[in-house]
């Protein structure tokens, strides 16, 4: 089987990938990623045949439009800024990412898809080029009449009379990636390449419903709600985890950090593949929180929010001194380090609530404090938090308080009921299948299924059933909400990303 990977978010979108395509490589399979510029390095030094889009995530994320907005402290400013910047890399460098997507379907010829829907045109992709196509989300996206979305605070839910109504509540979410702006580009796009015009929003929601689904989290941190495989061509594979690579050494600097004699474990503080502002401003904040929390010991991963020490001013930092010695004796910087290997070495996490993040976080076993951003971070954070091995900071890194972020971290290090549930959570996770391998198995299964289009093994294809909403309008009331914990609203007409 040959496989063609397609994402179009950030690093934390595509490292859920190199797990899937090394498990298919160990399974015989050959396979390929096509993603932004900017994850390229990472796909090729896991051995795996990359191809880049123009598009630059990585600049996108680090754009001044997504830095004023972080200053805002909202979510829905900095979505909205990413969208933007999104646009004008693209149209400055003329770049159509759906259409280096189907170059390398072209290019590449692989026998099945596998795909983010962070590419909104994936499923035109896929039919264009008559293609089995297997959509992975890593967050509760398709719809039930059994559970909430991962889009809305129980607050939110009350006020718009959804509490009782999920299937209401996913139609908003639905309507809002799928809208009448993006019906005209597909539309456009679909003119373009000789495929007939979608008739309605609603006839583009269903295709997608139709298609070979795989959630691709655990069931122990969001149960599989009970009409997923009823109503869906759908699977709960478990998370798709990347593992140190087996030549991995840590920087001796960090080595000796975390063995030093008699010292208690450190602290992860690190925001993945998103923005944290400016970076002098918050590493301030950081090193204030971790001495107000009793002098903690703490491991600052930079990463694209490019935090660290390195950015205490003299001349702008008004305890510099006092922050500087602070962080010579308790706190070692690393640009990145695999999570698999650093996180069980660690007492808690601060983290943006990114959905890889967060699961590695839980398979560790450790607690974790989330600063959340936006998209489905929210989410994570009231579900960790309803679990009972997290904290629900309420506010991004940028606008949360030194002492709150103190007393979170003070909790991380010395909560014994947090860190026992946080344990038995790792526990559970780890001893679950692999969801790589989980995953591998479903898209060999899903050669075979039918789709609204032609494919080599299915050449008959089959008319959609409406969206789940429609579907289920006669019949008997929703039968009990599923507990799980509600979220903030997802800001209208943005792809659904995550996993950072």
């Amino acid at each position: 089987m040959r496989v063609g990977i397609i994402t179009h978010g950030s690093r934390g979108d595509t490292q859920p990938y190199l797990a899937l395509a090394q498990q298919l490589k160990a399974c015989g399979h050959e396979v390929a990623i096509c993603g932004p510029s900017s994850t390229v390095d990472l796909v090729q030094e896991h051995g795996i045949e990359s191809y880049g889009m123009t598009f630059d995530c990585k600049s996108a994320i680090q754009s001044e439009l997504i830095q004023k907005a972080m200053v805002s402290g909202s979510g829905a400013e900095c979505v909205k800024a990413f969208m933007d910047a999104c646009t004008q890399q693209n149209a400055a460098n003329h770049a159509d990412s759906t259409e280096e997507a189907s170059a390398f379907v072209a290019a590449y010829k692989p026998d099945v898809i596998v795909g983010h829907p962070s590419l909104q045109a994936l499923l035109v992709v896929a039919e264009k080029h008559q293609l089995p196509l297997v959509v992975t989300m890593f967050f509760p996206w398709l719809p039930s009449q059994t559970m909430q979305p991962a889009c809305f605070t129980a607050a939110e839910l009350e006020e718009k009379g959804w509490s009782t109504k999920p299937l209401e509540a996913h139609k908003s979410v639905w309507d809002s990636f799928i809208c009448a702006e993006t019906l005209i580009k597909f539309n456009q796009l679909r003119t373009r390449w000789g495929l007939k015009p979608y008739a309605s929003c609603s006839e583009v929601q269903a295709l997608y419903q139709a298609l070979p689904f795989a959630n691709c989290y655990s069931q122990h941190v969001a149960p599989e709600p009970s009409d997923l495989r009823e109503k869906f061509l759908a699977k709960q594979t478990g998370y798709l985890f990347m593992d140190a690579l087996s030549d991995y050494e840590p920087p001796m600097e960090l080595l000796k950090f975390l063995t030093a004699a008699g010292q208690e474990k450190p602290l992860y503080v690190g925001f993945g593949s998103l923005s944290a502002g400016d970076p002098r401003l918050v590493t301030e904040k950081v090193l204030r929180a971790l001495m107000r929390a009793g002098n903690k010991r703490c491991v600052i991963a930079g990463g694209w929010s490019g935090i660290g020490p390195e950015h205490l001013s003299p001349s702008l930092t008004g305890d510099f001194q006092e922050l500087r010695e602070f962080a010579d004796e308790h706190v070692v910087k690393v640009e990145a380090a695999p999570h698999s290997w650093l996180l069980p070495q660690c007492s808690g996490a601060v983290h943006h609530g990114g959905a890889g993040t967060t699961g590695a976080v839980a398979r560790a076993g450790i607690p974790g404090a989330i600063a959340a951003f936006a998209w489905d971070q929210p989410w994570w954070a009231e579900q960790m938090e309803t679990l009972g091995v997290g904290i629900a900071l309420p506010a991004m890194i940028t606008a949360v308080d030194v002492d709150t972020l103190a007393a979170a971290m003070a909790r991380l290090s010395s909560d014994p009921v947090l860190a026992e549930q946080a344990a038995a959570l790792g526990a559970l996770i780890r001893s679950e299948a692999s969801g790589s391998e989980q995953l591998v198995k479903f898209t060999e299964e899903c050669l075979t299924a039918a789709h609204p289009w032609p494919t080599p093994l299915h050449p008959v294809p089959v008319a959609p059933l409406a969206p789940l909403w429609d579907r289920c309008q006669q019949e008997q009331p929703s039968k009990p909400l599923e507990s799980c914990a509600m979220v903030q609203q997802v800001p209208q007409q943005q792809p659904p990303m995550g996993g950072a």
